[in-house]
Parts: structure tokens; sequence; C-alpha cells
């Protein structure tokens, strides 16, 4: 059986309101998957492995390194910070990570 289409303005203002709360709580439930999804993804791999990182100290930073690929992530400042010193701290930081096995 088809559900009653309203014939009262009464009736179609409630349909219109029901239509939109359950719009609405489709929105909330794909917001709330995407947000499940991002964490389990939190502190993996962005390089396409999925790995979870795992952090290492460089001088006074924790600098983010993924066991499978080798790949090496900063989080935001930490390369101005590292760029910001002379010479020397960017070659460190280079050899520092060149030097570790994957």
């Amino acid at each position: 059986m088809a559900p009653k289409k309203p014939s009262t303005p009464e009736e179609e203002y409630i349909a219109r309101q029901e239509a939109k709360r359950r719009e609405f709580r489709q929105i909330q439930q794909k917001q709330a998957e995407a947000e499940a999804a991002r964490k389990a993804r939190w502190r993996t791999c962005p390089g396409g492995c999925e790995t979870k990182l795992v952090e290492q100290p460089f001088r006074d930073i924790l600098i983010d390194r993924c066991p499978t690929c080798s790949g090496v992530w900063l989080d935001p400042g930490e390369l101005e910070k590292i760029s910001s010193d002379d010479a020397s701290t960017v070659q460190a930081f280079f050899d520092f990570f060149r030097g570790q096995p994957g």
C-alpha cells in the first residue's frame, strides 16, 4: 500500500518537516561513519601502506615514521622548525633518517 499523500496544508507541512528530519538523520549518520573511518586511519601511513606510524625523536621534535615504507611524516610546523635552524640541522635530519632501516 502506498503512503497516503498529505491533503491539507498542515499535513503537507508535517510531511516536509518529517522529510527534513530524515534527511538530517542521514547526514548525521554519514558524518558519524566518516569520523569513525578517520579515527581508524589516525596515525597510519598516508603513503598507502596503512601501517601505524612510529614516533622517533629528532632533537626536540617527535617525527612520525612508517616502519614499512620508511616514509617520514611531519606535523604542522615541524618542517619550519627544522628548516629555520642552521644548515647542519637540516643535514643532520636527512642523515638521521637515511641511516635508519625501514
